[in-house]
């Protein structure tokens, strides 16, 4: 596997484990909105919103380098 793939691998991975973060912190919050502790709730949310960040990070990274090898 070149460098380029391993990488991008990489990458995929920690997008992955960051989105399975972020589905637990979705169920934690809806629970606490159902039992109506609003503030834990949107501590939770919030934390959703922190992951989905970083793998909008990770994801501009690859796009940037796929930008160099994608043909015109």
């Amino acid at each position: 596997m070149t460098d380029a793939l391993e990488a991008q691998a990489k990458r995929l991975l920690q997008i992955a484990e960051e989105l399975e973060r972020a589905v637990a912190h979705a169920k934690i919050a809806a629970n606490h909105f159902k039992s109506g502790e609003v503030p834990r709730g949107c501590a939770h949310t919030f934390a959703i919103e922190g992951h989905m960040r970083v793998v909008t990070e990770i994801l501009s990274v690859a796009a940037k380098e796929h930008r160099l090898k994608a043909k015109v």
